[in-house]
């Protein structure tokens, strides 16, 4: 099984899909601090730093995704824009990532996704 994983933050579902037995072929963190932790920890996945640049075409490039194995994609998107205890903006927060997310998912079409987020979604 390969994993993808996005909003990766210091690899929480990169651990349990190690644990897993699974191949982690690529993340996606934009905090530096998270991305060094991935990269430490996972050093022959693609470690990508913006949502919105990922593609299914930069994954074939640059990580050892095949696209014809089965692929589990998880992912912690920012939970502020819903949040009971934010502002509650949601579509209109600048940290609304799910159509990101979707976007990824569409393109990647994993057999599996697990998207983690809080209850007010």
């Amino acid at each position: 099984m390969q994993h993808i994983s996005l909003f990766s933050g210091i690899g929480g579902f990169d651990l349990a899909s190690e644990w897993m037995g699974w191949t982690n072929v690529a993340s996606c963190e934009i905090n530096p601090f998270g991305r060094k932790v991935l990269d430490y920890y996972w050093p022959d996945a693609y470690h990508h730093d913006d949502i919105h640049t990922l593609t299914k075409e930069l994954l074939i490039e640059k990580s050892n995704w095949n696209e014809q194995e089965p692929t589990i994609l998880t992912g912690g998107f920012p939970c502020q824009p819903y949040s009971a205890a934010g502002k509650r903006l949601g579509k209109e927060d600048e940290r609304h990532l799910w159509p990101e997310m979707l976007r990824v998912i569409r393109s990647v079409r994993p057999r599996w996704v697990v998207g983690e987020n809080v209850r007010g979604i």
